[in-house]
């Protein structure tokens, strides 16, 4: 039998529920241990950091932080953080938060290891790798999101995740955190309406040479993650900005072949499908999710998804994501990529 292209990549992205299913068995540890390490550090800032797609995934975490708690957060790539800590960490407690699916990620260990020299600096790991607390404070642990492949993606979506469960810890939002138990029932729900859909864009799409993904506050981040995953699993032109920002220049590059990608956001959906209306007289082809949509927004759509599970868009953020693992992995396979094997790329960079 002829082996599938990305067979492992596939695979765990439809792993994605029970990667959710594993953060929620092991609920009651990861809030002690969130609780536990907020009230011995009492920080005045949180960092999160990270390298590549952890980055986005920071960029996403601290957004969700920051709108439900009066501590400082912020997101910083994990290579600042090693060169020039005092940018970052002034004399505040400060505790950073670094997001890495294994624990020898070489930039992440020299970051971590280095602040950690600093006075009033703690770290809490939000990793896929229990090893991750040997050069860590504190850490909580997806358990069932170890991936064989080397793209991320169910590690990139439990972490999200993770990280959702910490702001709403430490913001005492019980009931947020309640609604959250059931997002490995709604990954199940929407996770084949998401693959169809994201199928049959590349499929009815084969010119398409620039993928635009688009998002506002938390989704900021996924935006960013999502054009990563075009350009690591399909090897294609990508850019993602903050929504409002695409008329400032950027549009310019919208023609006939461009596939824009819009997360909605609830507070910023009118102004979105007005953008979207703009970019489809360009030519553009458009694309929106979010969990629910009105019908202006439906209307301006060559494709949309509408995943009804009752989230904002900050509790949504693991579920859009996967849109865009979809995306990359279908449009990988239309080129005969392997995503089992992408071109230049490794599970942790590991320096010498």
């Amino acid at each position: 039998m002829e082996k599938q292209l990305g067979q492992h990549t596939i695979k765990e992205i439809f792993e994605q529920g029970e990667a959710f299913r594993g953060v929620v068995e092991t609920l009651d540890t990861i809030t002690a241990t969130i609780k536990k390490a907020f009230c011995e550090v009492n920080p005045d800032e949180v960092i999160f950091t990270g390298c590549g797609t952890s980055l986005y995934l920071a960029q996403t975490s601290a957004t969700i932080f920051s709108k439900y708690n009066d501590i400082t957060a912020k997101a910083v790539p994990c290579s600042e953080l090693y060169l020039t800590p005092e940018l970052y960490v002034k004399g505040k407690r400060s505790l950073v938060i670094p997001i890495t699916r294994r624990s020898d990620t070489t930039e992440v260990k020299m970051a971590i290891n280095k602040v950690r020299l600093l006075d009033n600096v703690k770290t809490l790991a939000v990793t896929c790798d229990e090893n991750s607390k040997e050069y860590n404070d504190y850490y909580i642990l997806s358990p069932k999101a170890k991936e064989k492949s080397i793209v991320m993606t169910k590690s990139f979506t439990s972490m999200v995740f993770m990280n959702q469960i910490l702001a709403l810890t430490v913001a005492g939002k019980e009931e947020l955190v309640n609604k959250l138990v059931s997002m490995p029932e709604n990954c199940s729900k929407v996770m084949d309406n998401i693959n169809d859909i994201c199928k049959q864009i590349i499929e009815e799409n084969k010119d398409i040479n620039l993928y635009i993904t688009l998002g506002q506050g938390s989704l900021y981040g996924i935006a960013n993650e999502s054009m990563n995953k075009i350009k690591e699993m399909a090897i294609s032109n990508s850019e993602a900005y903050y929504s409002l920002e695409y008329r400032h220049g950027p549009m310019a590059l919208v023609d006939d072949k461009t596939l824009i990608t819009q997360y909605i956001t609830e507070e910023c959906e009118e102004l979105e499908a007005a953008l979207m209306e703009e970019m489809k007289e360009y030519g553009g082809r458009i694309f929106i999710i979010g969990d629910k949509l009105t019908n202006k927004t439906k209307k301006c759509a060559d494709y949309y998804i509408e995943l009804d599970c009752g989230y904002n868009a900050d509790l949504i953020t693991p579920l859009v994501a996967i849109s865009g693992q979809l995306l990359g992995y279908y449009c990988a396979i239309s080129k005969g990529l392997d995503l089992d094997s992408p071109r230049n790329l490794s599970q942790a960079i590991i320096l010498k």
